[in-house]
């Protein structure tokens, strides 16, 4: 199939490549989101009532992902309201607890919503966070998009495929001489090496002579 010319198999050959791609993203998500950032303050109690699995795929990559109804109580104005909280926030083992939690309006400086953000003070520090997301996240992207380059090419056909790698690598014919002009400089930088060795011991070996005929 690899070396098929027939559309199918280039076909299948551009799905797997994608394939390779999505299970790459879904693993590091599920890596990454299998800690959960804290915070040192809290301002609200949560009731958590219900929670509904939705995996085992799902935007936190693969495995259980908790969906938990709870109603959450307001510290300062006592306000309470009833949402659904996902990302494994809650686990079924939190039904019919009080679980303290902060709470917050989504947005920044700049931009402002209505949408309630929520944070655990049991997790990681959100130092610690960032550098896992970094080590996980970056080799992640860097192998999705090899792979999604490699999926392009091969739904080309076998000449277009060689064609294209010659573009970047070069032909066998400019690869090898290539290889033998660094082998020939290698070869030049040795020798250049040797003569600088033999020069410098010939200076010794006068300086050496030119000191006892002085005695």
């Amino acid at each position: 199939m690899w070396r098929s010319d027939n559309p199918v198999a280039r076909v299948l050959r551009v799905l797997i490549g994608f394939g390779i791609v999505a299970l790459i993203a879904f693993t590091a998500l599920t890596v990454i989101f299998s800690f959960q950032r804290k915070t040192e303050a809290t301002n609200a109690t949560a009731r958590v009532t219900a929670c509904e699995d939705t995996g085992p795929i799902t935007r936190r990559g693969f495995g259980h992902n908790w969906n938990c109804t709870a109603t959450i109580r307001d510290d300062e104005s006592g306000e309470t309201w009833t949402t659904d909280i996902d990302m494994n926030f809650f686990t079924p083992e939190d039904i019919g607890q009080d679980k303290r939690l902060y709470w917050g309006y989504g947005g920044n400086r700049m931009v402002t919503s209505d949408y309630r953000v929520y944070a655990s003070p049991e997790g990681i520090s959100a130092g610690t966070y960032a550098v896992i997301s970094a080590a996980v996240g970056f080799p992640a992207i860097m192998a999705m998009l090899w792979f999604f380059a490699k999926a392009v090419v091969w739904g080309f056909s076998q000449e277009e495929q060689r064609k294209f790698w010659e573009k970047i690598h070069g032909t066998p014919e400019q690869r090898a001489a290539k290889k033998q002009k660094e082998l020939e400089e290698r070869q030049a930088r040795k020798a250049r090496l040797a003569r600088y060795a033999e020069i410098k011991e010939a200076r010794r070996r006068a300086k050496e002579e030119r000191r006892r005929a002085g005695r």
